[in-house]
Parts: C-alpha cells; sequence; structure tokens
C-alpha cells in the first residue's frame, strides 16, 4: 500500500477581517475572478487567494491481536 495520496489541488478567497472560506474553487481563475468580485462589492476590504499545497494525515494504528481463540468482531 502506498503512503501517497493524490488529491486535485483547490482554491479559496479569504477576508482576514471576516468569515472563513465558504467555497472551494477548481480553478486559480475561478478564486480570482471571486476576489475581484467580492472586492468590488466590498470596497477597502482585502480579499487573499489561497491555493492547496500539500495535505498531511497520520493513520498509523497497528492492532495486534493477543488471544489464541479470540472471536470477539470488534
Amino acid at each position: 500500500m502506498s503512503n501517497k495520496l493524490t488529491y486535485a489541488p483547490f482554491w479559496f478567497v479569504w477576508n482576514p477581517d471576516n468569515r472563513n472560506p465558504q467555497h472551494k474553487h477548481e480553478t486559480e481563475e475561478s478564486a480570482i475572478a471571486e476576489a475581484e468580485r467580492l472586492a468590488r462589492m466590498n470596497r477597502g476590504a482585502t480579499f487573499v487567494v489561497l491555493e492547496s499545497v500539500c495535505a498531511r494525515r497520520v493513520d498509523d494504528m497497528l492492532r495486534i491481536e493477543m488471544r489464541r481463540d479470540s472471536d470477539i468482531p470488534f
């Protein structure tokens, strides 16, 4: 089993003075267009385009059975 997982990159538009991003954009162009739209609607507010770069996940639980005749299903 490989430890490398592949995900498609995505982008968020973030206003540091407001709520967290609400929409995951599939293209950089879509996120930039949304940042520009929001900036026009909210003069003076800053909208930052954030790109996903990498992700990490720990998945290392190992179960070791010690009983010889264990039929417990969990």
